[in-house]
């Protein structure tokens, strides 16, 4: 259905292998990338803005498909679409599984997750999105009780799930890599967290190997310098990678890269880790140092991933960020951004290298045809799904679309529909409202098609927002549950 305009995916994986293979002779090539927490329309850019290649963002079982059957895929194919627009590599992580889908019975010496489930999500995610996602993650710091579902680590567990998972993503996608989760480093030992060393060599020793291209890592400084030697303060530090690179030659698994899919230090510690907390400006020093150490002395890192963009609110994660939480730039952020170009990287709003989802060249599809979405404040049974984004009221739905030139002319805006009932339900382009507005249904309860015409000028270059409002009911007929109007549209497409 699309491509990605970067590079072909398949020769984007293969450069990117490439890359990895020839960094023992070439410590110059890793990769960079962000890890945002939300990638849409206003964070994309600005991870593009700092020279980086590469998007690493969760896509959250919970989040999809909260109740069994029932997905809400917009936000997941905005961020496909807007990592192939700014020209990002996009590598996707997979957990955070729903209540429905835990293990039954949950018990110690299993995955907390029902892995035929597990195996359905993760077809469904890759089958999507075939060819536009360059690697997806299995999980998340497995040797945590926290991200277990409570229970003790158990690594021969995990490497059950990663089989399921590996066979899942290479039977639907065989050019998509894998990358083992990346382990919480610490060295704790009990039935809340495993050390990652102990951790990733019972990996190995049950056979964890086959079943991943890439190996994960999480690299943080807990407040001290890059430069903080091997061993030093117990081995928290960001040499610590070394410990799992030995492993990873010890087990005869040396041919693989590692991908540092999350790194960074936090200007804000909890109670907990008040002692990790630094200054931004230490952040900004320790960022550009540990990528210049990690260029200069580690050639088996094929990626570093900066964690977090940020620029939300966070209370968990923003002390890490690279923007405050009103979106300001940190000192970090600039520091990322005078690294990458002085390695030759790009920097500044790009030059976009791709295009949202195309049905032909001059065909973009805003929003799928199977994300259906509800707008109201009364939940109906089927042929309704629920009310949009699980809001009551819900009467506003926005879509995102990325262009490179409108240029001249009109262009056509087609949505389906069901069932609008007031003449003043209307459509909206980058916040001005098409003249006609959605017509009334045809109370036969079916999808119909209309198509608006929309002026060229009202289009610009880069993401484009359009928007669908319902109004109130009339005073006479309004009642509990009804005070708006309902409406369902799907299968949003913006041609010419």
């Amino acid at each position: 259905m699309t491509r990605i305009l970067f590079l072909p995916l398949s020769l984007a994986i293969g450069v990117m292998l490439l890359g990895f293979q020839s960094q023992q002779a070439s410590p110059s090539l890793p990769r960079y990338g962000l890890h945002t927490l939300v990638a849409d329309e206003r964070t994309l850019p600005l991870v593009r803005a700092t020279g980086v290649d590469t998007v690493v963002q969760l896509f959250a079982w919970w989040e999809i498909e909260s109740t069994r059957g029932q997905f809400i895929w917009q936000p997941a194919d905005e961020a496909v679409a807007g990592a192939e627009y700014y020209g990002l590599n996009l590598v996707i992580r997979l957990d955070k599984h729903p209540a429905w889908a835990n293990a039954r019975p949950l018990e110690a010496g299993r995955p907390p997750v029902d892995l035929v489930q597990y195996d359905r999500w993760v077809r469904t995610v890759v089958g999507r999105y075939k060819g536009r996602v360059a690697a997806y993650i299995i999980w998340n710091e497995p040797n945590l009780a926290d991200e277990w579902s409570g229970l003790p680590p158990d690594p021969a567990a995990y490497v059950e799930l990663l089989q399921v998972g590996y066979r899942a993503v290479k039977e639907t996608d065989p050019d998509a890599l894998v990358v083992s989760a990346g382990l919480a480093p610490t060295n704790t030992r009990n039935e809340t967290a495993l050390d990652d060393r102990l951790f990733l060599e019972a990996m190995y020793a049950h056979g964890a190997a086959d079943y991943f291209d890439v190996l994960g890592v999480h690299a943080y400084g807990f407040g001290y310098p890059p430069d903080d030697p091997r061993g030093a303060h117990d081995g928290l530090n960001l040499a610590r990678i070394q410990d799992l690179r030995e492993i990873m030659l010890r087990f005869g698994d040396g041919q693989k890269p590692a991908w540092i899919t999350e790194m960074g230090w936090t200007v804000r510690g909890n109670e907990h880790s008040a002692w990790q907390e630094v200054t931004p400006r230490e952040q900004a020093d320790y960022l550009v140092g540990a990528l210049e150490r990690i260029r200069r002395e580690w050639p088996w890192v094929g990626l570093v991933t900066v964690w977090n963009l940020g620029g939300e609110s966070s209370p968990d994660w923003g002390g890490y960020s690279l923007l405050a939480e009103d979106g300001t730039p940190r000192p970090a952020y600039r520091a990322l951004q005078g690294y990458m170009a002085a390695q030759g990287r790009s920097v500044g709003q790009p030059v976009p290298a791709g295009a949202s989802p195309t049905l032909s060249p001059e065909r973009y599809q805003v929003l799928a045809e199977d994300a259906i979405i509800h707008l109201g404040d009364n939940p109906l049974p089927a042929p309704w799904v629920p009310l949009h984004r699980a809001r009551n009221p819900s009467p506003v739905w926005r879509g995102i679309v990325y262009l490179h030139d409108p240029g001249e002319g009109s262009w056509q805006l087609t949505l389906r529909i069901m069932q609008s009932n007031f003449g003043s339900n209307r459509v909206w382009v980058n916040g001005r409202p098409l003249p006609e507005a959605i017509p009334l249904e045809d109370f036969s309860k079916s999808w119909v098609s209309h198509t608006w015409s929309v002026p060229a000028d009202w289009l610009r270059p880069g993401p484009n927002e359009i928007r669908v409002t319902i109004t109130h009911a009339p005073p006479l007929i309004q009642a509990p549950g009804f005070g708006y109007d309902k409406i369902q549209i799907k299968d949003v497409v913006l041609w010419r």
